[in-house]
């Protein structure tokens, strides 16, 4: 009988070992200036952009649509919160401000289709630099 739960025991064994060496390896929060740092080099290497486009959130996925694409979704997640949050019913012009903004993408989106004037804020240098360089004038 003991036998039979050896081989069990040291499979678990030997998963609670890689999970602890995975928790004890994994980022930690140190400061803001590191997560800004991760950002910044993100960013500058173009990594989240080629990976996520110029919005760094997940996608909304409307149910029964299939192959819906993953940026096209991300757009509409903003659409779909503006919707939720009830933003909608604020007049054009309203002042938004767009915390953690990355390099804009969502900003321009409440900018663009709802009229809104927004304030983008993030922690990465590199981010505001993108942004301002790609829209030098706002929307």
């Amino acid at each position: 009988m003991i036998e039979l739960l050896i081989p069990f025991f040291s499979i678990f064994l030997c998963l609670l070992v890689l999970f602890i060496i995975w928790r004890i390896s994994a980022r930690k929060y140190i400061s803001s200036g590191t997560v800004a740092s991760a950002y910044d080099n993100w960013t500058q290497d173009k990594l989240l952009e080629k990976l996520w486009g110029e919005h760094i959130h997940l996608g909304f996925y409307a149910s029964g649509k299939k192959n819906i694409d993953f940026r096209e979704a991300k757009a509409q997640f903003v659409h779909e919160l503006v919707k939720w949050s009830g933003l909608y019913k604020l007049p054009k012009g309203s002042r938004i401000l767009d915390v953690g903004c990355g390099i804009g993408g969502s900003s321009r989106i409440l900018a663009k289709y709802y009229g809104f004037n927004v304030t983008g804020i993030t922690i990465s240098p590199a981010q505001v630099k993108k942004s301002k360089r790609a829209y030098p004038f706002g929307i």
